[in-house]
């Protein structure tokens, strides 16, 4: 179920009514938040910009919602790690302020995250990726609602709810995973693992203003939408908007493997919607990203993915497993890797780092503890300056 109600301003009093009446269409905030929760609101703050650039999610609609979860007893927390932002307390600041996030803390309406700490969370149950390493509010909290601006992008056709918790992944650890994961595919499976690991509890897109063009960053142009949904669902919410913006859902590479996965059955058609109709809000000419290829495997399509700097990438944004003494040669690892990039070497194993996409299958699969994972020299000095997170 997807709830849509209509918002032409970000004046906050109409945002305020227009949240309220979508969240109500689900049920009502009390049917996500309880009193005395911690609740973590995931902003889509991509890089320090202001909110007029509709790169981010704007501080109205976090307002509104923040509001939302203290007159259910909750404690708002938000927080996000912007790509091009160094993890630090200097940098999250400075991203703060950019987006008009700041003033509500000012304001006394929400408490913003500068703790730059990072936790190893596993994830047995990941397709792709067994273990990730995510900021340290998505284990503080007791529930996360996800908050995604409507945009389009660049390699993925669309970003939305589906692949705003992306952001918990550390600052420039962001880049070691797009040079891990080469394929779109690969991409949008690891996007999904982390939905299934953190299960956030609700998602709120904003759509009062979305980017059209060649999103998700300052290149895409700002495109009145007027409404805001709502949905515990982050695949449903995004085949609405790709039904909303005229986009077709199987060009979202996160759309089509959720599909696969079962998520959904891949026809639009199937997706309840409650509140305003899509066709009342649906627009014809909404400008698609030029830069996705026919296919919809932008990522693909990333010519510095295949150049010399991918490697050079991976090794120092991501820590690399390597076999330990503990090692029995009992070939776990080889079985759990997707890559087949493990191998039984006079009975210990040893990892293809080439091949090595860095999902940590074997980290976490080995019944003898014997993976560790280890950063590159590079990698330790990035790590000791804060921009991977502490």
């Amino acid at each position: 179920m997807v709830g849509i109600a209509r918002c032409n301003s970000y004046k906050e009093g109409r945002v305020e009514d227009e949240v309220r009446r979508c969240i109500d269409l689900l049920g009502g905030i009390t049917r996500f938040v309880k009193p005395g929760m911690r609740v973590l609101l995931k902003v889509n703050m991509l890089s320090a910009t202001p909110p007029e650039k509709a790169v981010t999610t704007h501080p109205s609609v976090v307002r509104a919602l923040a509001l939302l979860v203290k007159e259910a007893g909750g404690r708002p927390v938000v927080a996000d790690s912007p790509g091009p932002v160094p993890y630090t307390v200097s940098g999250l600041s400075r991203a703060y302020e950019a987006a008009g996030l700041a003033e509500l803390e000012r304001k006394g309406i929400v408490a913003l995250n500068r703790d730059p700490a990072v936790v190893g969370l596993p994830h047995p149950e990941g397709k792709l990726i067994k273990r990730l390493e995510v900021i340290k509010p998505v284990i503080e909290s007791d529930v996360i609602i996800a908050v995604p601006k409507l945009k389009t992008h660049m390699f993925t056709t669309l970003t939305g709810a589906t692949k705003i918790m992306f952001g918990v992944i550390p600052g420039l650890a962001k880049a070691g995973y797009h040079a891990k994961l080469q394929t779109g595919d690969q991409f949008a499976e690891m996007l999904l693992d982390i939905i299934g690991a953190l299960k956030p509890v609700l998602y709120l897109m904003d759509g009062i203003l979305a980017l059209e063009g060649d999103g998700p960053g300052l290149h895409g142009k700002p495109r009145p939408l007027g409404i805001v949904m709502a949905s515990a669902d982050p695949v449903a919410m995004d085949v609405v908007a790709c039904r909303i913006t005229g986009m077709d859902p199987m060009t979202v590479p996160m759309l089509r493997a959720a599909a696969a996965r079962s998520w959904w059955t891949g026809r639009a058609e199937d997706i309840a919607v409650a509140g305003v109709p899509v066709e009342d809000v649906a627009v014809d000419d909404f400008k698609k990203p030029e830069g996705v290829s026919r296919d919809a495997r932008g990522l693909d399509r990333l010519a510095w993915y295949q150049s010399m700097w991918a490697p050079v990438v991976k090794q120092a944004l991501s820590p690399r497993p390597v076999p330990g003494e503990r090692c029995t040669g009992c070939a776990t690892c080889r079985r759990a890797c997707p890559q087949g990039a493990v191998t039984i070497v006079g009975g210990r194993a040893v990892i293809n780092d080439r091949a090595c996409i860095r999902c940590y299958c074997c980290h976490e699969m080995c019944p003898e503890a014997a993976v560790s994972l280890e950063y590159g020299l590079l990698g330790k000095v990035i790590r000791r300056l804060g921009w991977l997170g502490r």
